[in-house]
This record gives structure tokens, sequence and C-alpha cells, in this order.
């Protein structure tokens, strides 16, 4: 059996990437966008993914666009490589873990996976229309080299990437953006955006900005975020929060009845009584501006009002990186087994 432990990052567009500039490189981004930003753009999961990997040893690689379209004969359409009736991709590689996002078409479209020539995966791609019509499979195996090969069994398949994971651990975003938490936790996102990763350990942002602009309480927020935590256990993963960034402007109306800093406390109050491993991000970030001039605050650490910059990302991800570190879980991948077995 694969041995990848998977570390899965949930929450809403702070998580995504928004605001470290990889947004900028998508064609006509949506509200709610789902496409992943490339690896190398500086956002806190992509620079967490990095040390981790520099500490473990753990590898990610990318495929997308002409790389992908270049293993089907070049064929594209749009930002996808196109696989008509009877075309195949083949990816030679050596991972343990697959992340394959295909993009869904409104006609009737399948797919059929591969490993070595043995059949995998056959996947329905027909979705309804709407902005997001974006499907990820998730796909374990042996590690060593293989073939992975992706055939369109019937109308046309559009692969928009490819991703490949190695090693001890394999850190994938599963951030989605403008999402509130209540949600998140629905059926329709849960369990197509983390149950089928089998996550090992799942870090929550908490999705705080986006309860707190659909006007929830702290009170309610801290059920759901209870509610959460609860989630990740049952599926046998360890649990971790962190705190989103400080905002610029109003903190309470028109926006919310309630404070701002109201509901980045109630993530530190459930961490506490749940005993759950804390990042405390706003804290550090509200410690790095108070040091500031007032006029140099927004551009110091913000984007826009509501995400962070490069800068803001780099904080979130030392600050994890810190915490996880902390907790033994990466002094090498039998410590972090042992460490599951933990109440």
């Amino acid at each position: 059996m694969p041995k990848i432990q998977t570390i899965l990052v949930a929450g809403d567009s702070h998580t995504w990437g928004q605001g470290s500039g990889g947004e900028l490189e998508l064609d006509s981004p949506v509200n709610g966008e789902l496409r992943p930003l490339a690896f190398t753009c500086p956002s806190y999961v992509n620079l967490l993914r990095q040390r981790i990997g520099e500490l473990t040893g753990s590898l990610a690689i990318e495929y997308q666009g002409k790389a992908l379209s270049d293993l089907c004969e070049g064929n594209r359409r749009g930002q996808s490589a196109l696989l008509d009736e009877g075309h195949r991709l083949v990816l030679p590689a050596n991972a343990e873990l697959y992340r394959i996002c295909f993009q869904g078409q409104t006609e009737s479209s399948r797919a059929e996976i591969y490993l070595d020539g043995i059949g995998r995966l056959e996947i329905d791609l027909t979705m309804p229309v709407s902005a997001h019509m974006y499907r990820f499979i998730p796909l374990l195996c042996e590690d060593g080299p293989k073939s992975l090969e992706i055939r369109c069994r019937s109308g046309s398949v559009l692969v928009y990437r490819i991703e490949a994971y190695r090693g001890p651990y394999a850190l994938i975003n599963a951030g989605i953006g403008s999402c509130p938490l209540n949600r998140y936790l629905t059926p329709e996102v849960w369990d197509s955006w983390i149950t089928p990763w089998q996550p090992a350990v799942v870090i929550a942002e908490g999705n705080t900005i986006n309860d707190w602009l659909t006007r929830e309480s702290p009170e309610k927020y801290s059920r759901l975020l209870t509610r959460e935590l609860g989630m990740i256990r049952s599926l046998g993963a360890r649990p971790y929060l962190h705190t989103v960034s400080p905002i610029l402007g109003e903190q309470a109306e028109p926006h919310s009845p309630y404070l701002y800093p109201e509901m980045v406390d109630t993530v530190r109050k459930v961490a506490a009584v749940e005993g759950v491993p804390l990042a405390d991000t706003n804290r550090s970030m509200e410690q790095f501006l108070s040091g500031l001039p007032e006029q140099e605050r927004p551009s110091a650490l913000f984007c826009d009002p509501w995400h962070p910059n490069p800068r803001g990302h780099m904080l979130y991800a030392q600050a994890l990186f810190e915490l996880l570190t902390a907790d033994f879980l990466f002094s090498s991948p039998a410590a972090f087994r042992e460490n599951q077995r933990d109440p």
C-alpha cells in the first residue's frame, strides 16, 4: 500500500492563494475560483509545501497547459489538454499520489484512467453549466516508476492539470474562494473536496472572513468550527487551526453586526477547548503592523482590505511551519504515524 501521508489545507480564498499574485495568471478568474494556482506562486500553501519538501524530501510536480497538451499530440482547448474519442494522454512518472483536475463538459464526456495499462477508474465528466466546472480525482498507487494514462471513452475529455506527489508527505490545497464555513461543511463540498484525499492531517483556516461577512454570530461560528473539527477527526485525521489576517477598513457594520476580532477570538477559544494546536497568524500580523506608521500598514501585508499580499502569505507559511515542526510531525514518517495514534 502507498506510504505517503496527505496533509490537506482547508479554507477559503486565503488558502486558495488570493493576494499572492498567482491569480493574475488565470484566464478570467471567477468568484469562488476552484482552478489551482501554479506551485511557483508565493501563496502560503505553496510556501509551506516547499518548506515541508525541503525538510522531509517530499516531492511535488505539476503538469498543466502546454506540458499536458504535448503529452497528447499537442491538442488543446483553452488551458486544458484535449482528448477526443480514442485519444489518450500518457504521463511517465514516479509518484504515489496523483491529483487529476478535469474540466467538465455540458455534453456527454467520459474518461478512463489506467496505471501501467490496468484500468483504475472510469469517470463521468458531464456537468451542468456553471463557473465551476472542474472535477478533482485522487489516485493513490505504489511507489516506483509507472505510466499514468488517461483515455477518452466518449465525447471530449479536457485535462486541466495533474499534480504528482512522492515521498513522506503530500500537501494538498483544498481552498475555495468566497466560501463560508457553513457551505464548506455541506456534503456537496466536503464529500468531494476533503473526504476523497484520505488526509492524515487537516490544517483548517476556518473561513473566518467569509463567515463574518455572511453575518454569522460568534456563537454560531463557534459551533461550526467545532463541527468541522469533529468531521476532520471522523476521517481519522489530526486537526490543526490557524487564525487569518487582520482586515482593513470597517470592522463591523455595514458588513456584520459583530466585530471581526470577535470572530478571530472565537477560533482561539475553540482551539483551546478542543485541544487543537493553533497557529495564531492574526496575532503575529497585528504585532508586525503595530511597529509601522499608520500610512505604511495597508501596503505592508495586504493586497486589498481582505487578502494578504505575498509578505502576508509568507507569515502564514512561517507560522504553520513552526507549529508543525514544534509538534514533531516531520522528524520522520515513523514518528508522524506514531503521533497519529494519539487521542
